[in-house]
C-alpha cells in the first residue's frame, strides 16, 4: 500500500509523487490532512480556506474518475501518518509514503524531518518529490 500524501500541490498532472506513487498499479491511498496549525497562520482568511476546500474537492473529483478517492484527515499531520502507518502494518501491509517536499516554512521542514525519521526507524520507505 502507497500512501499518497497531498499538501500545497493538490494535483494528479505533472505530480512526480503522483506517478512514482501509482507505478506498477501499485495499491494508492491518497489523502490529505487538514492540520490546526494551518488556521493559526495570520495569512490564512476565509478566501484562502475556502479556496482550499474547492481544490480538495476538484482533486477528489479527479480521482474519483480513476476509481479511486480522496481520504481527509484532521490533526497533526506526523501523529496522523504514524497512526494510519501503524494500522496498515497491523492489516499487513508495508506502506511506502509519498509526498513532495514543504521548503516554504519550519513547521513543515520540521513536520517532514520527524515523519522521514519515523518510516526510517521502522525501516519502510519514504519518497520525497
Amino acid at each position: 500500500m502507497n500512501i499518497l500524501w497531498f499538501r500545497r500541490d493538490l494535483r494528479l498532472n505533472d505530480n512526480e509523487i503522483v506517478t512514482l506513487a501509482a507505478a506498477n498499479d501499485a495499491e494508492v491511498l491518497p489523502c490529505f490532512i487538514i492540520d490546526p496549525w494551518f488556521y493559526q497562520q495570520p495569512d490564512v482568511g476565509k478566501a484562502r480556506v475556502r479556496f482550499l476546500f474547492e481544490s480538495l474537492e476538484d482533486l477528489d473529483r479527479n480521482l474519483r474518475h480513476r476509481g479511486s478517492q480522496l481520504y481527509l484527515f484532521e490533526g497533526n499531520s506526523a501523529l496522523i501518518l504514524q497512526e494510519l502507518t501503524f494500522e496498515l502494518l497491523q492489516q499487513g501491509d508495508r506502506p511506502k509514503l509519498f509526498f513532495n517536499r514543504d521548503v516554504q516554512v519550519e513547521y513543515g521542514i520540521s513536520r517532514d524531518r520527524t515523519i522521514i525519521d519515523f518510516y526510517r526507524q521502522l525501516n519502510l520507505d519514504c519518497h520525497l518529490g
